[in-house]
């Protein structure tokens, strides 16, 4: 489970910020670190290092405390940074897009609590993009004596890439009071130019005390977090107030590190507590093609007055989401998993003014827009909880299709208007397949023929494009090296992963060529199936699991290799989609089955962390590669959801437990998870924030089919899906 301690070395933590808006982290150590939102999604702003997490430094609270007896304050996080006092633990609660920090201290008298969120509201992309992070702070005072304390917020200005020009000031407004972080020129290339703002929101229960800026930085040319200055802590420590001093005068030497800190103070009578909302907020819009939340804000300033406005609705909506979710009767590990997960839709996607969409398929490592290979697995989140975006995507890759049908691999590096075909230079078999079954499945969920008849003619072209690839005419694309998802692992001939997808996407073809009325589309399409099926199961079963590839027999292919015996877990991914899409078969029911228990039997032993991706015949891990001999957690979530359909949902379950375990209990690093971990050691080994892994969801809609709770929980998105509008 996503529970911690301050005393854990925990590598992530819950990411706050809006989709298409960057992103925060809260850790369990109470810092705020890895900031996205300055434009820099694939370069976090942190003073942290790989086996320290220090935070953003000048991002700190803290919390005073008095009565007749003592005066104490600390730092609200467990953090040493230079000689300020911090408490002595946090207790900390991950569940996206809340997080939930209990502080322990035995000097202080206090019960301390933290609720930190970011607005995430299925179905609401207004609401969903906001640039903002929420700070529920609650105090309360179990003794019999009344006391007096205060909370301390201070903030850092990173505005701009020079910290010449930047200032703050201080705004009061009938509901808050803000310290706006400001530059005074910005540079026209300069992508880190904006504002961000920290506000509180006024109150007759306490007041609110400032002071607008000082310098963090203790000596020129050196900042960390043995020399910090936190001078307003010290005056904070005196007697819980600031002195109200804002001078706006912007910073004009190097080395000076902008400060200014907020403060709340309050008397506390006996057994009573006091609630505090602290928001955080930015604004950075020069980016390429700008940010969707600038269509609604000028400023970081009006963003803040927005969600204080809109605070109980926005809350209950978010609530409500993660509330659903967690009555559901469902193995605990795996409502955790489903929750958290969905923290990629504020760490990994692009969303601009003009309206595209993508996720970036792992930020740092291989920041691609929308991967159309990986794609295929991770949006069944985006089309349940926000069908609109997931439509766009779609019809964003379609208008990039080449004119000889391919669809291309991504939209671009950290951009939408500049597609690749792959990654190696290869055209890869699998997409064109994937990008059938997707539209098919996004029309099916929200029933929008104007979508569907908008993308046929881009289903067409994809379709006879892999017809073209089927070289030997046995009915089944032939693959070439490693043009598929597994881009370092050669397959060649007929491969059972790109075969069954090519198989599935033609049952959805003659669904949609019927819905279409093109009978000769329809037609060629059953032929094609009925050619393709008998072939994948003549070519490709062995004994009691379908092979990786069979070469043979291919005139064109003389000195590749012939054919491979592996059992690989991705064997069968195309009846996983056939069975989300209620599209029947792809070959022998009795097979499938078989080859499930084998790859249960065979590949799901040889890891105690998961389901290694192959095995040779002879029960010996295929070390072909690095993708053959390691865990590929979302296309495990895959395979498991296709257990499930199959009837084996117990070992899913523990199979899945197993996983999970791993990335939360293992690796403590829940909130920025990669594509692939070791089965050996379970260590990760590639990518972060990996989009893949939000396949976590296809076991819901497995489940659907055997849970009638669950079914309605999904019902009820699908319902709102088909209200949304035309694209």
């Amino acid at each position: 489970m996503a529970r911690f301690n301050s005393t854990q070395f925990v590598k992530s933590g819950v990411t706050l910020g809006g989709i298409g808006a960057g992103k925060l982290d809260i850790m369990p150590s109470g810092v705020l670190d890895n900031f996205t939102f300055l434009n820099n999604l694939n370069k976090p702003f942190t003073n942290s290092s790989e086996n320290e997490t220090v935070g953003v430094l000048g991002y700190h609270f803290g919390i005073y405390y008095k009565d007749s007896k003592k005066k104490i304050s600390k730092l609200l996080q467990t953090v040493k940074i230079s000689d300020y006092p911090t408490v002595e633990e946090i207790k900390y609660k991950g569940e996206f897009p809340f997080a939930h920090l209990d502080y322990q201290d035995k000097e202080i008298p206090l019960k301390i609590s933290l609720e930190a969120h970011s607005p995430f509201i299925p179905g609401e992309e207004k609401n969903s993009c906001l640039p903002t992070a929420v700070f529920q702070f609650k105090i309360s005072n179990p003794s019999s004596r009344y006391v007096d304390a205060a909370l301390f917020i201070n903030v850092r200005n990173i505005i701009g890439e020079w910290c010449v020009g930047r200032f703050n000031q201080i705004i009061e407004e009938p509901n808050m009071i803000s310290l706006n972080m400001l530059l005074k020129r910005h540079s026209p290339l300069d992508l880190a130019q904006g504002n961000m703002s920290i506000a509180v929101l006024k109150s007759k229960k306490y007041t609110i005390s400032y002071l607008g800026e000082y310098d963090l930085a203790s000596r020129p040319f050196i900042f960390n977090k043995e020399e910090i200055n936190l001078e307003a802590f010290k005056l904070f420590s005196r007697d819980g107030e600031l002195p109200n001093i804002n001078s706006e005068i912007p910073v004009n030497s190097e080395s000076v590190e902008l400060g200014g800190a907020l403060c709340v103070k309050f008397r506390l009578k006996p057994k009573s507590k006091i609630k505090i909302p602290v928001i955080l907020s930015w604004n950075f819009p020069l980016c390429l093609d700008g940010h969707i939340y600038s269509n609604y804000f000028k400023n970081s300033r009006e963003t803040a007055r927005y969600v204080f406005n809109n605070k109980g609705e926005l809350y209950e909506k978010t609530t409500m989401f993660v509330d659903q979710l967690k009555k559901l009767k469902l193995p605990e590990w795996l409502k955790d998993a489903l929750l958290n997960n969905l923290y990629i839709f504020f760490s990994s996607t692009l969303w601009t003014r003009r309206m595209k969409f993508a996720f970036l398929e792992s930020p740092q490592v291989c920041p691609l827009a929308g991967t159309m290979d990986v794609r295929f697995y991770s949006s069944l989140a985006l089309a349940l909880l926000f069908p609109q975006l997931e439509m766009k995507e779609l019809i964003q890759f379609a208008e990039a299709q080449r004119a000889n049908g391919y669809i291309m691999h991504d939209l671009g590096r950290m951009r939408l208007d500049l597609p690749s075909i792959s990654t190696n230079r290869l055209y890869w078999k699998d997409l064109n397949s994937k990008f059938i079954l997707m539209s098919y499945r996004d029309y099916l969920w929200t029933k929008n023929s104007d979508f569907l008849k908008r993308l046929y003619p881009f289903i067409k072209k994809a379709f006879y494009w892999l017809t073209d690839t089927d070289k030997n005419k046995d009915g089944l694309p032939d693959n070439e090296g490693a043009d598929h998802t597994f881009d370092l692992w050669d397959c060649y001939g007929a491969s059972s992963y790109t075969s069954s997808i090519f198989l599935a996407a033609l049952l959805a073809l003659i669904k949609i060529s019927q819905i279409m009325e093109d009978k000769d589309t329809q037609k060629v399409a059953e032929e094609y199936f009925k050619k393709g099926r008998r072939n994948f199961e003549k070519k490709l079963w062995h004994k009691t699991y379908f092979i990786e590839y069979n070469n043979r027999n291919n005139r064109s292919s003389k000195g590749l290799p012939k054919i491979s015996l592996s059992c690989t877990i991705g064997q069968l991914a195309g009846q996983w989609y056939a069975h989300l899409l209620d599209l029947g078969y792809i070959v022998s029911k009795i097979k499938v089955k078989r080859a499930i228990k084998t790859i249960l039997e065979l590949n799901a032993k040889d890891s105690p962390y998961g389901i290694t991706t192959s095995m040779l015949s002879n029960g010996e891990r295929d070390n072909s590669c690095l993708h053959s001999a390691n865990v590929w957690i979302g296309v495990n979530y895959s395979f498991l959801s296709l257990a499930i359909y199959e009837g084996f949902e117990k070992e899913a379950d523990e199979i899945g437990r197993r996983i999970w375990s791993n990335i939360s209990e293992n690796e403590k690093n829940v909130w920025n998870q990669p594509d692939i971990f070791s089965s050996s050691t379970g260590e990760y080994i590639f990518g972060d924030h990996y989009m893949r892994n939000l396949c976590i969801w296809s076991m819901l809609f497995a489940l659907a089919k055997k849970n009638k709770e669950v079914d309605n929980f999904l019902s009820k998105f699908k319902e709102q899906e088909k209200k949304v509008s035309s694209i």
